[in-house]
């Protein structure tokens, strides 16, 4: 028999009303006001995070509920997220805090940018998968998930995708490259940019041909390929810029 936390687990997923509950936060936008969607691959969980919450710092939790830009500066991928933004809407990426400060991106009753994953279920790496997991999801295996979330929730996020028309998806995680252009029901290949900095090639891909642009970036924190520096995310915001 199915646990009860992953019956309400899987009622939550499948509720494409519910879907914003399943985002970090921010503003869907409208076709009157589009927005600027960032997607990652799925919530990190780090080890601060879970020792605040084992803690039950009631500081900590209001942060996590209403997303405050405070607490997302504590998060390498939400710093470097607000380093890219900068860049793209025309500010030097280094005033990132100043924009954040300014913009509040994906805060609690901020308008104009939304930030989410593919994948709803928090975890500290891609590759994780236990026993709380499996207990709470209903399902073996991670690949069982994601099959079981690409059917399902995919065309919930591609309906709302369709609904709000942000005027920019970015996809951050080219090893989910066609899941990214999945969503935006991209008819045609991204076209392909590639740039080295350090030594180390970077590639992003722009795809214009699905319902709203897209563009599909490297990790937004750690690794040698990510976007880890100004120069990277700065030309890459430069091409963005260009494309979309």
């Amino acid at each position: 028999m199915q646990d009860h936390a992953a019956t309400q687990f899987r009622l939550a997923i499948e509720d494409a009303s519910g879907f914003l509950s399943t985002c970090d936060g921010g503003d869907p936008g409208s076709v009157m006001a589009p927005s600027v969607w960032l997607l990652g691959i799925e919530p990190g969980w780090s080890f601060a995070d879970q020792q605040a919450d084992a803690a039950a710092d009631p500081e900590a939790t209001e942060q996590l509920e209403t997303y405050a830009i405070e607490r997302q500066l504590t998060w390498a991928f939400n710093r470097n997220a607000f380093k890219l933004l900068a860049p793209i809407e025309g500010h030097p990426a280094r005033d990132y805090r100043d924009f954040a400060m300014r913009k509040q991106p994906f805060a609690l009753g901020s308008k104009g940018y939304l930030k989410g994953n593919l994948f709803p279920v928090p975890f500290n790496s891609v590759a994780a998968w236990d026993e709380h997991a499996s207990r709470t999801t209903g399902f073996g295996t991670k690949e069982e998930y994601k099959s079981w979330v690409r059917a399902v929730r995919f065309p919930i996020l591609k309906a709302w995708i369709e609904r709000c028309r942000p005027r920019l998806v970015i996809g951050s995680g080219i090893t989910h490259l066609d899941d990214f252009q999945e969503i935006v029901g991209a008819g045609e290949p991204a076209k392909e940019f590639q740039f080295a900095v350090n030594g180390h090639t970077k590639r992003v891909l722009i795809n214009t041909s699905g319902t709203v642009p897209i563009a599909i970036i490297p990790h937004l924190s750690g690794g040698s390929h990510s976007l880890n520096s100004y120069e990277s995310i700065e030309r890459t915001a430069a091409i963005i810029r260009s494309e979309i």
